[in-house]
């Protein structure tokens, strides 16, 4: 019979792991035993792999579990459902906080554990098919197109991507810069996971402890070890986006970690070895940049060891259609068709795409919330649309956020009741309640079919 899945069950007490492992065994579980955090490391790094998930106790001597789960890196790598009889209410939000699943309190309801271990093995094969899915789409053969740049930008992926050498990403928003990365990480073989960092989503204030991590107590509110996304990235890869927007002062302690491959988290004394291949993006022009001093030179050079550059998708409109059925299948279903009005083509091709990939996958979305169970129709005036907008477009001073908001308001309605033919129509294609949408209509002074 096929061995059921395994769980590391980490608890001090004797007693304890002898109940839990008769529990486990009666239900088909394989268990593997931890009485320490450290005993716990070594299984869940054990040459054979990590097991299916870990059910772990907070409170133990020496390192608690709570420590434990601060200094694994983020995601966890395996689904963690914590147990404990005498945690605060406040560790428990901490653990929830820091990734674990669940909390289950000792001594555990059968029944209620149970119910614990079967949610977080199923949240870990959703988690596992989403990374599956996400590399599938980031190979080299998933970045679609068959114009010249896109065949050289494919066979450079190939070719970089088994090297460890730093790489720099540049290109307008919306190419498709972390797909590429994706890509190099999939091509490098290596066994650790990729850690994207947003440097211009995260406030510069929280920017160096989410990079570094920090040890307990080194600022207000750091009430544990936390590993920062450099460590996190330990035998993988480090993609740091939009780059350029990382202040001056963490350029420096990032060239250091390029340089030694060591991380010193915040408030501590002892550097940590980390081996992480570095790829990082930028919209902007770092070369620039340097001149003007917002950019460390030094930095600039270490980084930009293999330039990689996204061409802009006005510059291959060859490659719009084949875009455009691939989002169709990705968001529509592979047997829905996609048809081109007269002129569709010519409308395409004659856009400037602004927005590039990530504008036209916008298109391709809204076309199909609005196509009810027909094909995918792509017409010129969908397309026109946009430029058209940008265009008539009144200054932002003209009018409120509310009255942009609700001229959009309009359109979208506008377009379903045409598609639609009847408020109930529309209200299908929009996935909204009838009765709401016959609201919006009367508070909007559309006029009722």
């Amino acid at each position: 019979m096929k061995p059921g899945p395994r769980i590391l069950v980490v608890d001090d007490d004797p007693g304890v792991l002898k109940a839990l492992r008769g529990l486990l065994s009666d239900e088909g579980f394989t268990t593997i035993e931890a009485r320490s955090t450290a005993e716990a490391t070594r299984l869940l790094e054990a040459p054979e792999g990590p097991p299916a998930m870990m059910l772990l106790d907070l409170r133990m001597p020496g390192e608690t579990g709570l420590e434990l789960l601060a200094r694994l890196p983020r995601p966890l790598p395996v689904p963690v459902v914590v147990l404990s009889g005498e945690a605060s209410p406040a560790e428990a939000v901490q653990a929830l906080r820091l990734g674990a699943t669940d909390f289950v309190e000792k001594p555990p309801s059968p029944e209620r554990l149970l119910t614990a271990l079967r949610n977080a093995l199923a949240l870990g094969a959703l988690q596992e098919e989403r990374e599956r899915l996400l590399d599938a789409l980031a190979r080299p053969g998933h970045l679609v197109g068959d114009s010249p740049s896109m065949v050289s930008l494919r066979q450079l992926i190939a070719r970089v991507g088994p090297s460890d050498a730093a790489i720099l990403i540049t290109g307008e928003t919306g190419t498709g810069k972390e797909r590429v990365a994706r890509a190099l990480h999939l091509a490098s073989g290596r066994k650790g996971r990729l850690v994207a960092v947003n440097c211009a989503a995260i406030p510069a204030t929280l920017l160096e402890s989410e990079l570094f991590g920090h040890e307990k107590g080194a600022f207000s509110g750091a009430l544990s070890r936390r590993a920062g996304r450099i460590e996190q990235a330990h035998g993988g890869t480090l993609f740091l986006d939009e780059l350029g927007d990382m202040p001056l002062e963490l350029q420096a302690k990032l060239l250091r970690v390029l340089e030694t491959k060591e991380v010193e988290r915040l408030g501590g004394s002892m550097p940590v070895h980390v081996d992480a291949r570095v790829l990082a993006a930028t919209h902007q022009d770092l070369a620039r940049a340097v001149k003007e001093g917002r950019f460390r030179q030094d930095l600039y050079f270490r980084l930009n060891v293999m330039p990689l550059q996204i061409p802009p998708l006005r510059e291959r409109p060859e490659d719009l259609l084949p875009l455009a059925r691939a989002f169709a299948a990705e968001l529509a279903g592979p047997q829905v068709p996609v048809v081109l009005a007269p002129g569709a083509e010519a409308a395409l091709r004659a856009y400037a795409w602004p927005g590039n990939v990530r504008e036209l996958r916008n298109l391709i979305e809204r076309v199909n919330l609005l196509r009810g169970d027909g094909p995918l129709t792509l017409g010129p005036e969908l397309v026109a649309g946009p430029q058209a907008a940008m265009a008539s477009r009144p200054a932002l001073g003209d009018k409120s956020y509310r009255e942009h908001v609700e001229d959009f308001e309009r359109e979208l309605i506008r377009a379903a009741l045409q598609q639609g033919e009847s408020i109930a129509g529309a209200a299908r294609l929009l996935q909204v309640d009838r009765g709401n949408l016959y609201r919006r209509i009367k508070a909007l002074g559309l006029p009722i079919p």
